[in-house]
């Protein structure tokens, strides 16, 4: 039997509302459950790049567009 070395980290939970479907995407809010931060989104684009901004500013980086 193999030794499980592998690391897991919890970067973040987010708790995702869909207010409305429009224009081919979702609009509603990201709750950033760890720093009780809430934001609202116009797009899925737009939640997508929350997330990753978040996640990067976790892991102490910058990341910029």
């Amino acid at each position: 039997m193999m030794a499980d070395n592998s690391v897991t980290k919890n970067r973040g939970t987010f708790l995702i509302d869909i207010y409305n479907r429009q224009n081919a995407t979702w609009q509603g809010t990201v709750t950033w459950i760890n720093r009780d931060e809430k934001q609202h989104f116009r797009s899925a684009l737009e939640l997508i790049k929350m997330i990753d901004n978040a996640l990067e500013e976790a892991e102490g980086g910058s990341h910029e567009e």
